[in-house]
């Protein structure tokens, strides 16, 4: 059991992060909206808090072995993660809008979350929060020969 969480954390911890700021997102466009704030304005305040707060987890929980180094590089990570999180938004809405005619609203929805949650890791694991030195470790044990290829 512990080796199957082993080689799967990394995705527990991303979606519990992402779990975490969901919940955030909601309580405040929840509170937002109930002190008059108008709601695509209390979505977006809402939804720009939320993503900081995943910034900082993920650097922190997520991708916690794979420190920034320098305040440099925090800046561009974080600069990076806002932009993933704008591409996140786009793809979200254009799978959405593809999907929702065909497969209703509810069902779109979800396809749309999937869609941009796997698109977020992988931008994420793979270049935003990559290693400084070569691949990510699961990348950089699938490209490596096995023992059969050394003769």
């Amino acid at each position: 059991m512990k080796s199957i969480l082993g080689s799967h954390i990394r995705l527990i911890k991303f979606a519990a992060v992402g779990g975490t700021c969901f919940v955030v997102q909601f309580l405040l466009l929840t509170g937002l909206d109930h002190l008059g704030v108008f709601r695509p304005l209390a979505n977006g305040i809402s939804f720009a808090i939320s993503a900081q707060l995943n910034f900082v987890l993920s650097s922190a929980l997520t991708w916690g072995d794979r420190p920034a180094g320098s305040r440099g590089r925090t800046r561009a990570r974080w600069l990076a993660y806002n932009g993933t999180a704008l591409v996140a938004l786009a793809c979200d809405t254009a799978v959405f809008v593809i999907a929702y005619h065909a497969v209703g609203t509810d069902a779109g929805a979800g396809l749309a979350v999937v869609a941009s949650t796997c698109l977020v890791f992988v931008i994420c694991n793979y270049v935003i929060f990559r290693e400084r030195h070569g691949a990510p470790p699961q990348l950089a044990e699938a490209m490596s020969p096995g023992p059969e290829a050394v003769r």
